[in-house]
């Protein structure tokens, strides 16, 4: 026998001493190779089959073949029973009588509360030093031949320490498994256990069963002769160890049962919607399925995920003597198509909707209403139909909502789950997670709902059950946001309460009023004092489902109509736009500076006379532009266009001047400084003081820019190579091709010469 290492192990690096392995088989032989091959420890193996510790030796998998007797016992670190759960008792009895208090003891076995049980009968009391644990993962072969040192890699293990655990120890287990490349987490035993009945139990005996029902079938020849992938990978499991998935159920039986008795259930639900022939309700079940399918190849991909991946930068190369000439409708308006899938999704009946923006945030909010239980089938060509649930009707979510960088998202859905009767739980990715929502949860919070946050109003916010949304609803929107606008409007129609929105600042007209009213949702707006105005929405509006044809995103409308502009030759017709949304101070600007602009509508008639969603077309060719000015009243109004708007400026004859920007939201700020200081750099004259922009017309030299990742920067950044005397490009375009998902497949067949590369 090989004398034993000293357990005084040098601090310097990380070392477990001598680890003893009860049970080579396939978990124990792959702890002992994936702790000895990274030379974490010196391993001793034992296991009641001779010739499974022989195999442990030739194939290096352990040091030495130790026995369960003070020798050994006494000198061990940490001793690792890998034996079946039945099995654990009389292997604690053995070991009792030689254990050292210092000596860590851990499991693998999957049922917790059975081996907490098997130490308390033996010890008394469960011992501070026997913490124990459960690697999920694993593998249909059995024996120390099947051992993989690399088994436990980006898997889950679970660590169930109970109160009066072993603290040092505890944080030594979860350090070993560290080392081998596990994810560690702490669960309560009991938690466990009934966790791992419905991720783990449940499904190897309904595969035992099924291959067990069929086997014995008539036509069991031909079912197993035809079976195709699905039944192989469902039926996989099938192969483990009969020994021990009997002992662990009858180890974890009243857990199991649980989870057998909820599948049952459902499973007779199921069989009376195909015995009465209810789709919807196959559909649903189906959708749900899905939904929740895909939430987990999520977590497998983040999981496998080596480290936060980086983003490719993009770069445009904007070639000069462009031509915008063409016919095109528009995929439809972003910010309207988060609101009407959702407006859907909480409608009683069937919507259809087509021309939506699929791009990534608004694939967020549709994510979440499918985690939610909400029924979606996906035509293809930004086309769906929505089975809504009603006001009510969403289901709690299997895991947090997130909304990733999606802050619309956010601003839609955070009002509709603050009116359900569930908890849920919003999380988003690291930029968005630093960002306060201090005004969208006051929001929120003055519709009765009980919202937990930090001090600073940073995600994530957890929503309460106790929800008691009030009788009358009035909020002060702030800060020119139409984003908040929205999630008053949402909170409105949750609270099914007469609903009164003070707009503390103008705020320009974006389709909600007109797409609300789509679903039957009906809003009156009212001038008031100085450049404020109010909304109301009476109680008791229950929206109704509604077909629709999205009207084009009027960002994407905005641009093409200002290159149409700046480009000699250029003639471009837009025909998709919604007159409810049409900003009408955008063009009137460029109208005053010189801009040829048709509409197949009078744009000046009232909004209140026009029907929801109704569209118009805008024609528009090359102007020569002279300097113009945006006041201070009409920087707030243009603001979405305020950079369009100055890329006018620099190709106009003359000065312009924008007024008033020390009036705008933070983050347009910053926008404003940084197209500055492109201006500069490709020899564009401007001057920034005191809120006031004043931009000298000009040619500009071209050069190379930063859009700082910016959608609405990167847009104007482009449009100042229409004319320059040499190449523009804008860097860092990642998010402008998230956003505007069809760039490419436009702006080409128009005639805008452009390069991507990264």
């Amino acid at each position: 026998m090989s004398e034993l290492q000293s357990s005084q192990f040098e601090k310097t690096g990380e070392h477990f001493g001598n680890v003893l392995i009860v049970g080579l088989g396939m978990i124990g032989g792959s702890v002992a190779k994936a702790l000895k091959e990274r030379s974490l420890a010196y391993l001793f193996g034992s296991d009641r089959r001779h010739d499974e510790l022989t195999l442990g030796i030739a194939t290096h998998v352990i040091d030495v073949e130790a026995e369960l007797n003070a020798e050994f016992i006494a000198k061990m670190d940490i001793i690792i029973l890998a034996t079946p759960v039945r099995a654990m008792e009389a292997v604690l009895e053995q070991i009792k009588p030689h254990l050292s208090a210092t000596t860590l003891v851990t499991d693998v076995g999957s049922t917790k509360q059975s081996v907490v049980e098997a130490a308390r009968k033996v010890f008394g009391q469960v011992p501070a030093n026997f913490i124990p644990g459960h690697p999920i993962a694993g593998a249909e072969k059995s024996g120390v031949l099947a051992a993989n040192p690399n088994l436990f890699e980006n898997h889950k293990v679970i660590v169930t320490p109970l109160p009066n655990s072993d603290a040092i120890l505890v944080d030594r287990l979860h350090r070993m498994w560290t080392a081998i490349g596990a994810d560690v987490v702490s669960m309560d035993v009991v938690h466990h256990d009934h966790v791992l009945a419905g991720s783990s139990h449940l499904p190897h005996l309904l595969a035992y069963t099924l291959v067990d029902a069929l086997a014995n079938s008539e036509r069991s020849q031909d079912v197993f002769r035809f079976a195709a992938g699905g039944f192989r990978d469902f039926t996989r499991i099938a192969s483990s160890d009969p020994i021990m998935w009997r002992d662990v159920f009858l180890a974890n039986k009243d857990a199991t049962l649980e989870s057998l008795d909820s599948f049952t259930d459902h499973l007779q639900q199921l069989r009376h919607s195909i015995e009465v022939g209810d789709g919807p309700a196959m559909f649903g079940v189906f959708t749900r399925a899905k939904s929740a399918r895909d939430h987990f190849l999520r977590l497998l991909e983040a999981r496998s995920a080596t480290s936060a991946s980086t983003v490719k930068p993009i770069s445009i190369k904007v070639l000069p003597a462009s031509l915008i000439k063409g016919e095109i409708n528009l995929r439809g308006d972003k910010f309207l198509s988060h609101i009407a899938i959702t407006i859907a999704a909480l409608c009683e009946g069937v919507s259809d909707l087509s021309n939506l923006d699929m791009g990534q945030g608004v694939k967020v909010t549709l994510q979440a209403l499918r985690d939610m239980g909400v029924v979606v089938e996906d035509f293809g060509g930004q086309r769906l139909r929505i089975h809504g649930v009603g006001l009510n009707g969403l289901k709690a979510p299997i895991a947090p909502i997130n909304v990733h960088d999606s802050a619309l998202s956010l601003h839609v859905l955070l009002p509709v789950l603050a009116a359900q009767k569930f908890a849920v739980t919003f999380i988003a990715d690291d930029a968005l997670s630093a960002q306060p929502f201090v005004d969208l949860l006051d929001i929120v919070k003055s519709m009765g709902a009980s919202v937990t946050t930090s001090e600073s109003g940073c995600l994530p916010f957890a929503i309460a059950t106790d929800n008691q949304l009030i009788n009358q609803f009035k909020v002060d929107v702030k800060g020119h946001s139409r984003q908040l606008k929205l999630a008053a409007l949402m909170a409105g129609v949750m609270s099914q309460k007469d609903t009164e929105l003070n707009l503390l600042d103008a705020i320009e007209s974006d389709g909600v009023e007109g797409l609300l009213a789509l679903f039957s949702c009906q809003i009156t707006s009212k001038s008031c004092v100085k450049a404020s105005s109010s909304i109301a929405l009476a109680q008791a509006q229950k929206p109704r489902a509604a077909q629709l044809d999205m009207p084009a995103d009027m960002d994407k409308a905005a641009w093409l109509i200002l290159l149409a502009s700046l480009s000699p030759g250029s003639r471009l017709e837009v025909g998709n736009l919604a007159l409810s949304q049409i900003n009408t101070h955008f063009l009137n600007l460029l109208i005053q500076g010189g801009a040829k602009i048709e509409s197949s509508h009078n744009l000046s008639e009232p909004l209140s006379v026009v029907r929801p969603m109704d569209k118009a077309s805008i024609k528009v060719g090359f102007t020569e532009f002279s300097g113009f000015k945006v006041s201070e009243e009409d920087v707030l109004s243009v603001r979405n266009e305020l950079l369009l708007l100055c890329v006018a400026a620099v190709y106009a004859k003359g000065t312009s001047r924008f007024e008033g920007l020390q009036r705008l939201p933070y983050h347009w700020e910053d926008r404003i400084t940084t197209f500055v200081d492109a201006l500069v750099i490709i020899g564009v004259p401007c001057r920034l003081q005191a809120g006031v922009l004043e931009i000298e017309g000009c040619i500009p030299c071209g050069g190379e820019l930063d859009s700082a990742g910016d959608y609405h920067l990167a847009l104007a950044m482009l449009a100042l190579g229409m004319r320059s005397r040499s190449p523009v490009t804008v860097n860092d375009c990642h998010k402008l091709l998230e956003e505007f998902e069809e760039f490419e497949t436009i702006v080409e067949p128009l005639g805008f010469h452009c390069q991507i590369a990264q």
